[in-house]
């Protein structure tokens, strides 16, 4: 082949080559192109979508705004609306839905005779008729009984007592509004971790100064009877129950002697009742309070006194709670053949 030839065969080539090339740098632009379309497609389709959305959003507004207004109107006979979830009227089957793929929303109407005024009218009522007897009777007793309430508070005992309806704690020792600092909780339990009553008591000893504590149970009680039981109750219920449940552990020999069940159960409210007011002697408030009181008092206060009430009777019972080896430092001991027969006076506790 001449050298002109093999020019021409080469230059030949590279054109070959060099067509390949452009043809995928043609191929790739293509792609680029075709991707970008899409790209700027998606964009439009998301634009179009939101403005779609947007526009149903405007929609359900008008519709919603439409409704209050016949609501306002329904309202002027005698009819009320409320939303998310208010009771219906029974006279009113339809319910507008107003829906939307971002909310949902419920526009319910219903009467002033719904379930809701009828359980005030049931129960909330008589209570603020009674509320306003009750001032009624104060002021007639003391014109100036409310004036002298709300210018101090010095009570003479703080009150540990059950939650139980039944044990209301001024009502059954005849005390007036003031004179009884109140805790309650299930079954009159003294715990370092309830930090409501910690923090009541707390205050009651070193702030309001009281001079008696009462731990007061009650026979019937709920809360010891399901300690009792082999149920596993869910917490926090379980947890709080496991505590009487160590009290019956502490005093399982003479409790386990009992035979019969009522009787067994009276006893550990009062073995409850009796920890408590160990609890409450062991605290360092309390400890603090009486060696500081036992220097320049004739006696350490605050006094601890353990009670349980009789609900069948409406009498309360002192009970012993310093054990027979304990070293009764404060004299906290009763003589309980002394107080068997005796009514009980706060005054002489």
């Amino acid at each position: 082949m001449s050298g002109r030839g093999a020019w021409d065969e080469g230059r030949g080539e590279a054109l070959r080559e060099e067509g390949r090339v452009r043809g995928d740098g043609g191929i790739q632009k293509k792609e680029e192109r075709r991707r970008g379309g899409e790209e700027e497609g998606g964009e439009e389709e998301r634009r179009r979508g939101w403005e779609g959305c947007k526009g149903e959003s405007e929609e359900m507004l008008r519709i919603a705004s439409l409704a209050l207004s016949l609501a306002l109107f329904a309202s002027s006979s005698q009819s009320c609306f409320a939303f998310l979830g208010a009771p219906k009227l029974s006279a009113m089957k339809s319910r507008p839905v107003l829906r939307n793929n971002a909310c949902s929303t419920k526009m319910v109407f219903w009467s002033s005779k719904s379930k809701f005024t009828e359980g005030y009218d049931k129960i909330v009522k008589p209570l603020m008729k009674a509320n306003k007897k009750w001032i009624k009777e104060k002021k007639s007793q003391d014109p100036e009984f409310f004036t002298k309430l709300g210018q101090t508070h010095k009570p003479e005992v703080y009150w540990i007592g059950s939650s139980d309806s039944r044990l209301a704690a001024n009502e059954i020792i005849g005390a007036e509004p003031g004179e009884v600092f109140v805790s309650r909780n299930m079954a009159n339990i003294v715990s370092k971790h309830d930090i409501n009553l910690m923090s009541a008591l707390q205050y009651a000893v070193d702030y309001l100064e009281v001079p008696h504590i009462i731990v007061c149970g009650h026979y019937s009680c709920s809360g010891v009877r399901a300690a009792l039981n082999n149920e596993n109750f869910a917490s926090p219920l379980e947890n709080w129950v496991a505590q009487i449940r160590e009290v019956y552990r502490i005093h399982a020999e003479e409790l386990e002697s009992i035979e019969d069940k009522e009787e067994r159960l009276r006893r550990l409210v009062e073995c409850n009742v009796i920890e408590s007011c160990r609890s409450v002697y062991d605290l360092t408030i309390v400890q603090n309070r009486l060696k500081a009181t036992s220097q320049s008092q004739l006696y350490a206060t605050p006094r601890i006194h353990a009670m349980v009430y009789d609900v069948a009777t409406g009498e309360l019972k002192r009970l012993n709670w310093v054990d027979r080896d304990m070293e009764d430092i404060y004299q906290m001991k009763y003589d309980i053949e002394e107080i068997r027969n005796k009514p009980l006076e706060l005054a002489r506790l």
